[in-house]
């Protein structure tokens, strides 16, 4: 019986991460949500009113999640903010599970480490799309097929205009530690990761309004191109996309991701799993479900201690690859 009983965790930072995850809380099966934490008064308010079926503690300083016993917490700050509370975070010693990126470069993603595995505080990376039923069908289907993957291509296209950007801290490359890269860049690279395993970065191409980037600047637009032993790796990742005609000029988000194997072609997205054009599953596009999901899992890697599953451990590869794509585009 003790084993189903719901694992009880906190919140910090009610951005829109934060927002996602208060969503996904429903759903799942295995998680309490018992407190959150954010400075802003008016977002305390906001959840306040929102969320009440959750029955949150609501707190404006770490400190305070000392009094909740939890299990394990969410982490969902800015990437800038998690080196002025990092000790506050860890002197909890609790699990935790952060939003992605694991650190705003390969150094502060294994200072991270280094530091949670001296607090004795196992650390999990919040990466969605693994998580979402479309690609783990995806991946099941490659599995009972047996498909030999030849070649891939992914794509992650945000739909935004680069000239509607506001001024905030994901504008500021020391704040971010970079751009689309950095960001949905990363989704994709761990999901290439989770679907066809590691590969080594051939050549990178970052731009900027058209142009090559510079290392002061964040870059809008990332085409990554890689190699593993037997496949060709292939990734896009821009902040606008194509442009929408239906949309009086802005541009329309898409995401998918192609496999060319010895069974056939193989694409999915958020909504499908198609083999050689034909649909053979479909489901939901929301995150709600992968959100969900990744909580369980969350709450099952505490109960049993599970630390060493390759969701976790994906992530320093991930952050070496996009760092060495970083520093081959700079090279000139």
């Amino acid at each position: 019986m003790s084993n189903k009983i719901r694992k009880r965790l906190g919140l910090i930072g009610l951005g829109n991460q934060g927002q996602e995850h208060l969503k996904a809380a429903s759903l799942s099966d295995e998680i309490e949500l018992v407190a959150v934490v954010d400075r802003d008064a008016r977002m305390l308010e906001q959840v306040n009113s929102c969320y009440t079926h959750l029955n949150l503690a609501l707190h404006d300083q770490i400190g305070a999640l000392q009094q909740h016993r939890l299990d394990g917490l969410i982490l969902a700050l800015p990437h800038h903010c998690y080196t002025d509370v990092w000790q506050e975070i860890l002197s909890l010693r609790i699990p935790l599970l952060k939003e992605k990126p694991l650190g705003r470069t390969l150094n502060e993603a294994r200072e991270f480490l280094a530091q949670a595995r001296a607090f004795g505080c196992p650390l999990q990376t919040a990466i969605q799309r693994r998580h979402h039923p479309t690609y783990q069908a995806l991946k099941r289907q490659l599995t009972e097929q047996r498909a030999v993957v030849r070649e891939v291509y992914a794509h992650l296209h945000l739909g935004f205009s680069p000239q509607g950007e506001v001024d905030s801290w994901r504008s500021r490359q020391s704040m971010a530690g970079g751009g689309v890269l950095l960001d949905s860049g990363y989704h994709m690279v761990d999901l290439l990761h989770y679907l066809v395993g590691p590969f080594d970065l051939v050549s990178a191409s970052l731009w900027r309004n058209g142009m090559a980037l510079n290392a002061q600047e964040i870059e809008d637009e990332a085409h990554i191109l890689g190699r593993s032993e037997h496949i060709w790796v292939m990734m896009e990742s821009l902040l606008a996309g194509e442009p929408d005609v239906n949309n009086g000029g802005g541009y329309r988000k898409s995401e998918g991701i192609s496999l060319l194997t010895d069974q056939g072609l193989f694409f999915a997205d958020r909504q499908g799993l198609h083999q050689d054009g034909i649909l053979i599953e479909n489901y939901a596009k929301e995150w709600n479900i992968a959100m969900a999901n990744q909580l369980n899992q969350f709450a099952r890697n505490i109960r049993f201690g599970s630390w060493n599953d390759l969701n976790i451990w994906d992530q320093l590869p991930a952050m070496q690859l996009i760092e060495q794509a970083y520093t081959l585009a700079f090279r000139y």
